[in-house]
């Protein structure tokens, strides 16, 4: 086993971040390692930073781009990118060293093209919680949307996760969005056929205040949500029928979670946008009590 797995790290903002991200990538025991960092268009040091580690390291390849985002950061990693997998790290998270070659060895061991692993959440300093831990195994595609719907032992994010490049022959996350998992996700898993599960927990998110998904409320950002809700309903009622009460009850979280956001923001005046969201709510509430 020592097919080539390409490392991509899109890169914004984190100069206070990003060496820990990259040593923890440089200190893989898997070693061979395409290490992509894509530098979009940062104001701080992370452009230098890139820099000095591809210096260092013969394994890493700088990408220095107009800033573009975080879809259109990993997309431009994904276009160059060389391995004959594929693995997705944000560039404020760390990871353990063991983690390619656990994911690697799962997709070997029960011959998936795609498999992932649990995931602390962390401060930075001190680890609040776990998530997404699974015992080892591999899962139907059913079984695997069902998971990830269901937010147990598998969830719609793009990093924790290794993927066979020809996942990624037609698909690419969509640019000027966020919450740009959600749009891909069912798609790969469809493609994919089976996911495995390691086992382990070995991929470090850090929760912090100026990440992406502490960004306040947005109407074009609910608006993009709904939307890629309803291509899931109409994929998954169309190909995974019998997946549909856990989408629903995943639709509902979102939506939910919306308003949370929404009300934390702006209050519950009764704007156009608050009685959207409630309609909403109020259309889909019986599965968020129904577990």
């Amino acid at each position: 086993m020592n097919e080539l797995v390409s490392v991509i790290v899109p890169i914004y903002g984190v100069e206070d971040y990003l060496s820990k991200c990259v040593d923890s990538i440089i200190n893989q025991t898997y070693k061979n390692l395409e290490i992509i960092l894509v530098d979009d268009g940062g104001k701080d040091k992370c452009p230098e930073i890139c820099d000095e580690y591809a210096g260092k390291d013969s394994r890493i390849k700088v990408i220095h781009k107009k800033n573009g985002g975080l879809s259109d950061a990993r997309n431009a990693g994904i276009d160059i990118a060389k391995g004959e997998y594929f693995v997705f790290i944000d560039s404020d998270d760390w990871v353990e060293t063991t983690m390619v070659e656990h994911l690697l060895d799962a997709c070997k061991k029960y011959n998936v093209k795609m498999a992932a692993c649990g995931r602390y959440v962390t401060d930075g300093t001190v680890i609040v919680r776990t998530a997404y831990e699974g015992a080892e195994g591999v899962y139907s595609p059913e079984e695997a949307l069902n998971e990830i719907l269901s937010g147990k032992s598998l969830d719609v994010a793009a990093w924790d996760k290794i993927y066979a490049r020809n996942l990624f022959e037609e698909i690419r996350f969509p640019v000027g969005e966020n919450n740009e998992d959600i749009a891909v996700f069912y798609k790969i898993v469809d493609l994919a056929g089976r996911v495995a599960h390691t086992g382990t927990t070995e991929y470090f998110y850090r929760s912090r205040p100026g990440s992406i998904t502490k960004l306040k409320y947005s109407t074009d950002a609910r608006k993009i949500i709904e939307k890629n809700l309803n291509s899931i309903e109409k994929f998954l009622d169309k190909e995974y029928p019998s997946c549909m009460p856990s989408f629903y009850r995943y639709k509902t979280m979102n939506i939910y979670a919306l308003l949370n956001k929404y009300i934390k923001c702006e209050g519950t005046k009764k704007t156009q946008e608050f009685e959207h969201l409630m309609n909403e709510f109020r259309k889909n509430k019986s599965y968020f009590f129904n577990d």
